[in-house]
């Protein structure tokens, strides 16, 4: 009799706890379609707020790079929450690149950068940047600096006599990589620093 109650009440339990509900993505195209991962950055925790008011402000920098193997853009972003008047600000960048399984199909992702974290980027960025054959005494080398928000700046020789070339990547549950000679990886440093000094005029 003990078991058959114990039985029972398991089944009522089972019945009783609600499915766990995945909360609906959000429909900004300023958000990272990952469910299972938390939020990494303040922008990001922002964005993902519920019952309240988020206001968004965001300024695209100057046009699309174009790379190799897809695209990237960059944002200037504010969001402000209308319950308590806190606020957030820092940069997105966007990320396309053409889906090798797929190739009329593009694979996205989206990065951010709290506006705190952006100083510290770009010095590591110009590191990351200088990364040539006076590094190492090695002939195949590779430097790369990864942010809080999961973007990845790398500079690499994958052969000896090969030419330097650098990457960007991001996107913790669809990762998208970008193939970018120097000067678009510093194309893209500099829509960085526009952005941030977009979000200096705030202030």
């Amino acid at each position: 009799m003990k078991l058959r109650h114990l039985i029972l009440l398991a089944l009522l339990a089972v019945s009783a706890t609600p499915a766990l509900a995945q909360r609906p993505r959000s429909e900004s195209r300023f958000f990272r379609t990952c469910d299972s991962v938390g939020p990494l950055t303040k922008l990001e925790e922002f964005n993902a707020r519920w019952e309240t008011v988020i206001v968004r402000g965001s300024t695209h920098i100057m046009t699309t790079l174009r790379a190799d193997n897809g695209l990237a853009d960059v944002n200037a972003i504010e969001l402000r929450d209308e319950s308590n008047g806190t606020h957030a600000t820092g940069v997105v960048i966007e990320l396309r690149a053409a889906n090798r399984q797929e190739p009329s199909r593009q694979d996205e992702s989206t990065i951010f950068i709290d506006y705190e974290e952006i100083d510290p980027l770009i010095a590591a960025w110009d590191r990351v940047a200088h990364t040539d054959d006076t590094t190492t005494k090695l002939n195949i080398f590779e430097s790369h600096y990864r942010s809080r928000g999961d973007m990845e700046i790398s500079v690499f020789r994958q052969a000896p006599g090969s030419a330097v070339a650098a990457a960007v990547s991001g996107g913790i549950c669809n990762r998208v990589k970008l193939y970018l000679s120097l000067d678009e990886l510093t194309k893209l440093r500099w829509m960085v620093v526009q952005a941030k000094a977009k979000l200096d005029e705030l202030k």
